[in-house]
């Protein structure tokens, strides 16, 4: 029994007539009549009396009526209310960002989406790649911004960039005064802070660069796990660090910190959302202004 069947049959009984029930479903009299004997073929029974006047439901018939009019009800309410999800845009959005991009993007972000969408309430997640990854698979983010070096299985790689990992200090150093990048080997002897987690990241990054140039750090004056522990120190004159642009954006537009790009290094990133899980409408809308806001930030060169 199929779902054309029941709107033939419905059209039919409700019209009481094939002819005109023909015309209403704009298909020609002796397919519906075709379908309708499919119908009464499978239930074994006649779903019409036919006579010179028309044709009238059966007893049967008006039972069907009944149940059918009732599943087509319903069918059309799943539809609508599909077809509802879909325009609306609101929920629950869940966003996975590095602690340094989530200070500088998150603002930008909430105040696009609060303008355009009110109705979407925005989660901010922070974490490194390794565990936003794993968030996103098992659900527990929609939408986040990973390393491009991650697993890409079960994920949607969507906008990537690249941003250039910089060394960071006072304002007014005159080291970091030239806008041209810094070598490694100018920096060896430097006091450093020095942030991040072993082979993760921009720390990961940095390491292996130090190793394939057989240089090391001479002077390294502290270890922290994040660029927000490192920024006070850098502040306080205890050492350079070593970090993106971005994450000392706030140092910068306070005249707090100056930055210089260390040659040849860059961190790769992407948007992605998880291939196990269907995005919703608010999910699409906001991963589309994430993505714009990195690309203005950070356009391709």
């Amino acid at each position: 029994m199929e779902l054309r069947q029941l709107r033939y049959f419905v059209a039919v009984a409700r019209n009481e007539s094939f002819k005109k029930a023909a015309i209403e479903l704009h298909i020609a009299q002796p397919a519906l009549s075709r379908q309708i004997g499919l119908l009464e073929h499978e239930l074994k029974t006649s779903l019409f009396t036919r006579h010179t006047r028309g044709s009238i439901p059966t007893e049967d018939g008006l039972l069907l009526l009944e149940k059918a009019e009732r599943i087509l009800h319903l069918t059309e309410q799943a539809k609508q209310h599909i077809l509802f999800r879909q325009a609306h845009v609101g929920g629950k959005v869940n966003l996975g960002l590095a602690p340094t991009l989530a200070e500088w993007i998150a603002p930008h972000l909430l105040e696009q989406v609060r303008a355009d969408f009110p109705e979407i309430t925005l989660n901010f997640m922070e974490g490194l790649s390794p565990r936003l990854r794993k968030m996103l698979v098992t659900g527990g983010v929609d939408v986040a911004v990973l390393s491009l070096n991650v697993d890409p299985a079960h994920l949607v790689l969507g906008t990537s960039f690249t941003e250039p990992i910089s060394l960071v200090g006072q304002k007014d150093d005159p080291l970091l005064a030239s806008a041209d990048p810094i070598a490694l080997s100018d920096m060896v002897d430097l006091p450093m802070i020095v942030p991040g987690i072993h082979k993760e990241g921009i720390r990961d990054i940095v390491d292996r660069a130090l190793t394939e140039a057989g240089l090391t750090l001479n002077n390294v004056v502290a270890e922290v796990e994040t660029m927000l522990m490192a920024r006070p120190m850098v502040a306080r004159g205890l050492g350079y660090t070593i970090s993106l642009e971005s994450a000392a954006e706030n140092g910068l537009r306070e005249g707090i910190f100056a930055v210089r790009p260390i040659e040849n290094l860059k961190l790769e990133r992407i948007v992605a959302r998880s291939a196990e899980h269907a995005p919703s409408h608010a999910v699409l809308e906001v991963t589309k202004r994430l993505s714009a806001i990195l690309k203005k930030r950070f356009p391709r060169r």
